[in-house]
């Protein structure tokens, strides 16, 4: 009788248990139900990215207009190398310092943009992957500083100084290295033009409230005018690049 009364009074509380335990993983599928479901108001992010010709960084500020479509407005800024740009050193000066041979102007670029995120596939729980198509326009400026080298004169003393390239009159031997950043900054010259982006975005988060991205896509900026980045070639005043993207952030309600 004895061992009858503890047999029930076990299953009792495996019952309730069971019943728990139950009830405890419902209402967290209930819950997850109601996060992924939930149309927060906005989110924001920042990261960095690649692109065919340098590097950049990024933030980005969306408005969330449902739980398929957001309206996002973003800066951005990142180098513009040329291409044919080849490091070089003059081999007569051990200690000498390395520059871009051929090399004009550098250029930065700053983008100001609009743009709409639509989604393509859900994430229907957080071991999905979710997939949006992204599209945006706005402002480009590319901010272009002439290069300036350290030139060894045809003195008898050979004492280097800094000048701005001329590819009329520079050559390897007789360019020393490359000169201090800040020489030519106020030289400075701004190009106003546009750009364009289209991209697919990955979000892997493992909580609907953050935001773990990766992007890629093309990036088209033009100027009205050719800039001038490299002697002895032809230069652009159109600028397509391939990007891949890194980014990280929250939403918010």
């Amino acid at each position: 009788m004895k061992a009858q009364k503890i047999f029930f009074s076990g299953l009792i509380s495996l019952v309730f248990l069971s019943g728990s335990l139950g009830a405890q993983n419902i209402l967290t599928q209930l819950q997850n139900d109601k996060d992924q479901n939930v149309v927060y108001s906005g989110q924001a992010l920042g990261g960095a990215f690649l692109h065919s010709n340098g590097w950049g960084l990024f933030f980005e500020k969306a408005k969330i207009l449902s739980i398929y479509k957001l309206w996002f407005w973003e800066v951005q800024t990142a180098n513009m190398s040329s291409p044919r740009q080849v490091k070089i050193q003059n081999s007569a000066y051990p200690d000498a310092k390395s520059y871009y041979f051929g090399k004009l102007n550098s250029m930065q670029v700053f983008r100001f943009g609009t743009g709409m995120n639509r989604r393509l596939f859900r994430k229907n729980n957080l071991r999905c992957v979710e997939v949006d198509a992204v599209y945006s326009a706005g402002a480009s400026i590319a901010a272009v500083k002439p290069v300036w080298l350290e030139i060894i004169p045809a003195n008898s003393e050979q004492i280097p100084y800094s000048a701005q390239y001329d590819p009329t009159v520079d050559n390897p031997s007789n360019i020393y290295g490359g000169a201090s950043f800040f020489d030519g900054l106020n030289q400075l010259r701004l190009y106003p033009g546009g750009y364009a982006k289209l991209g697919l975005n990955f979000d892997y988060a493992n909580k609907y409230n953050t935001l773990k991205e990766i992007e890629t896509g093309i990036i088209v900026d033009v100027y009205p005018a050719v800039i001038p980045i490299m002697a002895y070639v032809k230069n652009n005043q159109v600028f397509v690049n391939l990007y891949i993207s890194f980014g990280f952030g929250k939403r918010w309600y």
